[in-house]
């Protein structure tokens, strides 16, 4: 399924993975469970250390997870795939490949350090979020909650292909994505469009938005403070900040439409 300089990038990524990894397919005789069994052969002839099993139990079919082997024993799955996870989505699938399998991921020391720092109670700590492999921002959060999955034990993470799964997304009527849901049977909606880390984060950690004020409260007070982080408010502290004025910025996100 995959192409050769593809099957080839994926060699040289997954040797980047400090534990063996264990990949549990739940899969029928349908067309897409061919498939997804065609691709995970062909992601575990890229490593030595990748097992492969077709026994899973999962609800959703085709599906399958991906667990960490560590001193021989292989952990629960906690991040799994309903749906091939191709397209937008096969980046997602190679970043979970190596954050299972213990290479760092690439944010904030700070974001590590809250997301092991939460416990499930707070927020149940099973998620879901349905998608569509057309999806531009639909990769950004499977990513982000791959991660909470990948390293925190007390959480999981589902992606599920909405194409796929019609029946179940009509059931849910989800009528956008990516559109996430919490709960071990996805009962409860959690959220739906674009989200970073640092935003699902503060929605699942309670206290987080106590935390952030203390950390405004012990920075220094700004010269100049500019509400808006779009073109206008961009340039203007881009003036202020040359002249050595002390100058911060108040944005959900920066840039603004731009």
């Amino acid at each position: 399924m995959l192409e050769a300089n593809v099957i080839q990038q994926l060699e040289t990524y997954l040797k980047l993975l400090k534990y063996p990894l264990h990949i549990t397919a739940t899969i029928g005789s349908d067309d897409a469970s061919l498939q997804m069994q065609a691709l995970l052969k062909e992601i575990q002839q890229c490593a030595a250390n990748i097992t492969l099993d077709f026994n899973g139990n999962h609800e959703f079919k085709p599906s399958f997870g991906i667990a960490r082997v560590v001193n021989g024993q292989t952990e629960a799955p906690r991040v799994h795939f309903a749906g091939i996870p191709l397209g937008h989505e096969f980046t997602s699938l190679l970043l979970a490949l190596l954050h299972v399998g213990g290479h760092p991921p690439k944010i904030e020391a700070e974001q590590i350090d809250a997301i092991q720092s939460l416990s499930a109670s707070q927020n149940n700590g099973h998620f879901t979020t349905v998608i569509s492999l057309s999806c531009h921002n639909c990769p950004d959060v499977v990513q982000a909650f791959n991660t909470i999955a990948a390293l925190n034990p007390n959480f999981t993470h589902t992606m599920v292909d909405g194409a796929l799964f019609q029946k179940w997304v009509e059931e849910k009527n989800i009528l956008a994505v990516p559109s996430v849901f919490k709960g071990k049977k996805a009962e409860e909606p959690f959220g739906s469009g674009r989200m970073s880390l640092e935003e699902i984060l503060s929605k699942i950690d309670t206290h987080s938005s106590t935390q952030e004020a203390a950390k405004l409260n012990a920075r220094n007070a700004f010269d100049v403070l500019i509400v808006g982080g779009g073109p206008a408010g961009a340039a203007a502290a881009i003036y202020a900040a040359r002249k050595g004025v002390q100058t911060g910025i108040v944005t959900q996100r920066f840039g603004g439409q731009v």
